[in-house]
């Protein structure tokens, strides 16, 4: 999709019951009869292109021992710490390549604190499009925030920020997606994923355009499926689903399997970066930030309540709706970590995982009470990332235990454990390697420097802060 359209995914998984079998598209017939060897070709060169960066260009990847390293940088603003950050690993023409296609998504559902700072994400496309070396490629800013048929209408996209934005003369993702526009022209895209069933488009492959692909075993798509194990009423499966989409400058990207082109793949590197902010989520959920910041990329459709709808097709249900129960944990926890973890190891993880948190919401993703942390984090491991800002960032400022990613039986102790099984991901913090630094002081921190001090605004809303305190109570009356 393109612009303001809306692209699709694919999906693969388990099995329950499954739609019959639809008729090969024909489009799959004639790549098979007339472009078998060139694809083939092409699929070398792919899966050449999707080797990690580091391998190739001596930037600092995670060590193969089944350890993970995190890099932070705290004390200055969103652009200076993102740019630190960046240098830490080894600059962006470690990680990035000068002819690469980048997929920048954001989660722009929600505003303020409950979106990524908009300096933050100013600064790392600037940082790509100005590497040394010159750059080539393209930058698509791309997301599904489920907001229906017009999404850049509403949400993070058009609602004004109150806080995180700290971009001079732009208030919201619209304008700073314009400002990247007249900036650098046809190499920066814009691009709205759109659900089905909000206009998107079922699809089988680049051949037919932009949508969504759904992994089911249908139409030459393999099936990509996850379950959660239970039996009887309280089974249910979950499909991969994916975008494919297309850049203002023309160009087709099928985020599972690579740039397509001419009726084949190209193997021109797509690199993929999974920008969240950090912030309360919910008791059924804990916190949100980047393991959950995947919702973004799958399907929707079928809506979250999975006791009305709820399903993507056949018996599958959707991201949300396998593992909750609408707005309530679902019949087993931490389900959405088993999901999004399936999807990374199947469909894409990302090269590259940012946490931009300027302000983390102890009780709601977009008023107060708030904190405002200054500090961003990135790295290759999401669940490292997640478990180290959980702990170090968030919980110490809100306190309240459904933060806690050391918190046995917590949905996110459950979520991020899931996740972690089906990744490889790092939850022993004595296997994550921290390299943080402190602009204040100007020099790096040590082992016992990691928590972080920020300054908590509590605002003046009375229902805001009677949501705070309701969790609180029911805390300490556990």
């Amino acid at each position: 999709m393109r612009g303001r359209r809306g692209p699709r995914a694919r999906n693969e998984g388990e099995s329950p019951k499954r739609e019959g079998t639809l008729r090969k598209p024909r489009y799959v017939e004639d790549m098979e009869r007339r472009d078998f060897l060139k694809n083939m070709v092409a699929a070398a060169g792919m899966l050449a292109g999707l080797l990690p960066r580091s391998s190739a260009a001596g930037g600092k990847s995670a060590p193969g021992d089944g350890s993970s390293v995190l890099y932070r940088a705290v004390n200055g603003n969103p652009g200076t710490n993102l740019e630190k950050v960046l240098e830490l690993m080894g600059g962006i023409g470690s990680l990035i390549g000068d002819r690469d296609v980048v997929v920048i998504k954001p989660n722009v559902q929600w505003w303020n604190q409950g979106a990524p700072n908009l300096l933050a994400l100013k600064t790392l496309v600037g940082s790509i499009m100005e590497r040394s070396g010159g750059f080539a490629g393209e930058v698509v800013v791309a997301e599904n925030c489920h907001r229906g048929k017009t999404p850049w209408t509403a949400a993070g996209w058009s609602t004004p920020f109150v806080r995180n934005g700290d971009f001079p003369g732009g208030k919201n993702y619209n304008e700073l997606g314009a400002n990247l526009k007249k900036r650098y022209g046809q190499r920066y895209s814009t691009v709205h994923w759109l659900d089905v069933n909000s206009g998107g488009k079922r699809i089988y492959g680049p051949g037919q355009g932009d949508g969504y692909v759904y992994c089911d075993g249908t139409g030459q798509v393999p099936r990509l499926a996850c379950g959660n194990d239970l039996s009887g009423k309280d089974f249910r499966s979950t499909i991969m689903t994916y975008p494919i989409f297309t850049t203002d400058r023309g160009t087709v990207v099928d985020l599972k399997n690579g740039i397509w082109q001419k009726g084949a793949y190209t193997g021109q590197p797509l690199r993929f970066i999974n920008l969240a902010a950090l912030n309360h989520h919910s008791t059924y959920c804990g916190f949100t930030s980047l393991v959950k910041n995947y919702l973004g990329v799958s399907d929707l459709s079928g809506g979250p309540d999975p006791n009305r709808g709820g399903r993507l097709t056949g018996d599958y249900y959707n991201f949300h709706s396998f593992p909750f129960n609408q707005w309530s944990a679902g019949p087993r926890v931490g389900m959405i970590g088993r999901a999004v973890g399936t999807y990374l190891r199947t469909i894409r993880k990302a090269d590259l995982n940012i946490i931009t948190a300027e302000w983390v919401g102890l009780a709601d993703r977009t008023e107060p009470p708030v904190a405002r942390t200054r500090m961003v984090l990135a790295g290759s491991d999401p669940v490292a990332l997640d478990y180290h800002a959980a702990k170090h960032v968030l919980f110490p400022h809100s306190k309240l235990g459904l933060h806690d990613p050391g918190r046995k039986g917590s949905p996110a102790r459950a979520y991020l454990e899931q996740c972690a099984t089906e990744t490889g991901g790092q939850l022993d913090e004595s296997r994550v390697r921290v390299v943080s630094y402190d602009q204040a002081s100007r020099r790096m921190q040590t082992g016992e420097e990691l928590a972080v001090r920020g300054k908590i605004s509590w605002g003046t809303e009375p229902k805001a802060l009677l949501k705070y305190l309701k969790f609180r109570y029911r805390q300490q009356g556990a």
